[in-house]
């Protein structure tokens, strides 16, 4: 991407491995912003044109924490109790009655205080304060004057949240940046993990300054995108994987998806009450505490498998093992989708990645199709409804009558074949979307036949493939299947004792 100017005087080198205009796609996914709208002053529209210019990149900075800093402000900042007892008339905090009363005894009539300060300053919030008073200082300059109007508001912000840490007696010193910038998330108490936001944003603000020049005059401020896109990457897979869920259950009209899930980073612990020893995937897709499948996003150069590094691979059978699934995939912005079976276990490792060039559309497409291929394995009824929505139902029904769908004595009903294939066809011919009936080839007899056969259909040994008694269909119309009058496909749903399953027979071409 070449160098962009920061400020007047600051320049950043930026070189994502995808686009720019995909990047700032994913910023919007993540925290949950329509990509046509302003958000604190953020003028999308130039922001994805191609010319970045300073107010964009530090108004995305400044949100991060912002939002970050106030979660912890809410939630509880990282503190210390520090607890001293002395003598005397006067104190404050707790009387300790029990040494009172000795004292008492012992001829000292002054009461025994409990007094209890506390710290906050700890290198974590003070590695936050450094970052808020580098971003102020960020947000301030601007020697030409060419502000975003938004900008005063934003610096405001970032301020208040400084001054109030300063009230609370967090300091920082320029003299300690290199222990601030060592800090990790492990170094934060378990209890502690929602200093994500801030604290990842405050990382990214020290790692992104040369600090030894930060006195006056020009200077270049150099952003380190590789370790804040990692994580960028992750938390946009972990969005996307929350909306594909929301998505398949709005087709689901059987209600069946209501207890599935996608958890980010879950812990996993294999030795039980030690919780020192614990394992964390990027994403596990759950259905009520049981897994389905674990996902690791990596945001690998193009042309490299994460499937054929050790480590990742490693740890993802590992995690595959901890949660008792055969369905494993590596989320991959750049390399092309494979497939690969696992000899010992019979599982697989899938690689979820675009076909071609990034793009958030196709991405997210292929993460769609994964998660509906794993949730269509364990409720296989899913797969007629995805085709319902996709094209059209061809009976005098609705599509709330797909709750119904499991029914033999209901609109699915095969009882009678040859009644079953003239609705079809009727249904067709009377809608919007297909055919006139006498634009059909003896009222498309061959079609009906076809469809009649295929309820009829029977094994070598004169059985029924689709038992009357456990078997409904669901007729799909394709109106550009072919390029006459269209196809349909009849899916069949058998409800018997070892579960559901779904068959297709057709596409047939209306004659």
């Amino acid at each position: 991407m070449g160098m962009v100017r920061l400020v007047p005087g600051t320049s950043v080198q930026i070189e994502p491995k995808v686009k720019w205009e995909h990047v700032v796609q994913m910023l919007l996914t993540v925290y949950d912003i329509d990509r046509t709208q302003s958000y604190y002053g953020v003028p999308l529209d130039e922001l994805v044109s191609g010319g970045v210019e300073s107010t964009r990149i530090l108004a995305i900075l400044a949100i991060n924490y912002l939002r970050g800093v106030r979660t912890v402000r809410r939630k509880g900042f990282i503190r210390d109790l520090n607890v001293r007892r002395r003598d005397g008339f006067e104190g404050f905090g707790s009387v300790d009655v029990e040494r009172t009363l000795m004292n008492h005894a012992s001829g000292n009539p002054s009461p025994a205080w409990i007094e209890t300060n506390v710290e906050y300053a700890n290198p974590v919030n003070a590695a936050v304060h450094m970052a808020g008073k580098l971003l102020l200082r960020l947000l301030q300059q601007d020697r030409d004057g060419n502000r975003h109007p938004r900008q005063d508001l934003l610096v405001s912000m970032v301020h208040r949240e400084v001054e109030r840490m300063e009230e609370m007696g967090i300091e920082s010193s320029r003299k300690r940046i290199g222990e601030y910038r060592r800090l990790s998330l492990g170094d934060l108490p378990r209890q502690r993990r929602y200093y994500r936001r801030a604290f990842h944003t405050a990382q990214s603000i020290l790692a992104s300054t040369l600090l030894g020049q930060i006195g006056g005059g020009p200077e270049e401020l150099l952003v380190d995108y590789a370790l804040s896109m990692e994580t960028l990457f992750e938390d946009y897979s972990q969005r996307v994987l929350k909306q594909t869920v929301n998505s398949v259950g709005d087709i689901d009209y059987l209600n069946q998806l209501s207890s599935v899930e996608c958890k980010h980073e879950p812990s996993l612990y294999p030795f039980g009450r030690d919780v020192n020893s614990y394992h964390e995937p990027d994403h596990l897709l759950c259905d009520d505490g049981e897994a389905l499948a674990v996902l690791d996003s990596k945001y690998y150069r193009e042309g490299e498998n994460p499937a054929t590094d050790s480590g990742p691979r490693s740890r993802m059978f590992a995690y595959a093992y901890l949660t008792d699934t055969d369905r494993m995939a590596f989320l991959c912005p750049h390399h092309r989708p494979d497939r690969l079976p696992v000899r010992q276990t019979g599982g697989e490792i899938r690689l979820v990645s675009p076909r071609e060039d990034f793009t958030c559309e196709e991405y997210e497409n292929r993460v769609y199709e994964y998660v509906f291929e794993t949730l269509a394995l364990r409720y296989p009824e899913l797969r007629i409804f995805e085709a319902a929505t996709d094209d059209y139902l061809c009976l005098k029904v609705t599509d709330e009558d797909l709750s119904k769908v499991r029914d033999p004595n209901g609109p699915f009903g095969i009882s009678n074949p040859a009644t079953f294939a003239d609705r079809i066809i009727s249904a067709i011919t009377f809608s919007s979307y297909g055919p006139n009936k006498p634009e059909l080839d003896h009222q498309s007899r061959w079609t009906k036949d076809r469809i009649r056969d295929a309820c009829e259909k029977t094994d070598d040994e004169g059985r029924r493939t689709y038992p009357q008694h456990e078997t409904t269909c669901v007729p799909i119309y394709d109106p550009d299947g072919n390029d006459d009058h269209g196809t349909v496909t009849l899916y069949f749903l058998e409800s018997g004792d070892e579960g559901a399953s779904v068959s297709t027979e057709g596409p047939w071409a209306l004659m």
